[in-house]
């Protein structure tokens, strides 16, 4: 859909970019209102903070900034958002001026959230844990992060599925372990999620055969008779595998040494 994106050069590529961010903001804004309890009548008092005028805005922002690119989808899209009038168009609709260069705090703020909880998420699909599982969630907030935790800390746990607390010292229990902006540390246990015990004799079991793959690949590359008589594409190839194996050993080391404590 967006092989013609080039050909706008950097206007269309950012512009591209803003929709998609548009879209991920609201959408994840709308799964953070869920279950907040707020009444019909919070929202009659102040309907544009209602999560459905948040989603509708976002969109309607991200469609007029996609349009010059999918016009056709965009405009049928545009036309079923709630409030058009007959006779408009998107196509003639004003582009979405940003209200101001600096990011607000609130925005700040909430991408702040919305790190941790993809970092939360990201532990959940690396250990194996459910979605559906509820989790605990410590957080060893940067200073300047640690008012915003401690007021969101609500929000974190509905996006995260998570019982969330704030924390000063590291957990003495086998955890997993994510930074994010600032330094801010999200720490998830995983005892009585994961059997520890296997899941570190499989890690340890990993790393111990990757580390024979690499001692092999680089004996190989080693060697001078072989990086001589065989293609350079090859050559090439073969760095470019050893390179992935020491990465991949390097996380499988850092995961053991959070997990299992070395």
């Amino acid at each position: 859909m967006f092989a013609s994106i080039g050909s706008f050069g950097i206007a269309g590529r950012k512009g591209v970019r803003m929709a998609s961010a548009a879209i991920a903001f609201s959408s994840m804004m709308l799964a953070g209102c869920a279950g907040t309890g707020a009444t019909a009548a919070q929202y009659s008092a102040a309907p544009a903070a209602r999560p459905d005028n948040i989603y509708v805005y976002a969109f309607d922002s991200a469609l007029r900034l996609l349009h010059p690119i999918v016009p056709f989808v965009t405009e049928s899209l545009w036309q079923r958002l709630p409030g058009r009038n007959g006779g408009e168009f998107v196509a003639r609709a004003p582009w979405p001026v940003r209200r101001s260069d600096t990011p607000s705090r609130g925005a700040a703020d909430f991408e702040l959230v919305r790190e941790a909880v993809l970092a939360v998420r990201q532990i959940r699909a690396d250990n194996n844990v459910p979605p559906g599982k509820a989790v605990d969630v410590h957080i060893r907030p940067a200073r300047e992060a640690a008012v915003v935790f401690e007021r969101e800390g609500g929000t974190l746990g509905r996006l995260a599925r998570a019982t969330v607390s704030i924390i000063n010292g590291a957990p003495v229990t086998a955890a997993a372990h994510a930074v994010i902006a600032g330094g801010t540390e999200i720490i998830v246990p995983l005892a009585g999620l994961i059997d520890v015990e296997a899941e570190c004799a499989k890690l340890r079991t990993e790393a111990a055969e990757l580390e024979k793959q690499i001692t092999a690949r680089r004996g190989r590359l080693e060697n001078p008779k072989y990086v001589e008589r065989a293609p350079a594409q090859v050559v090439a190839n073969d760095r470019a595998i050893l390179e992935e194996m020491v990465q991949k050993r390097e996380q499988l080391v850092e995961k053991v040494r959070a997990l299992c404590g070395g």
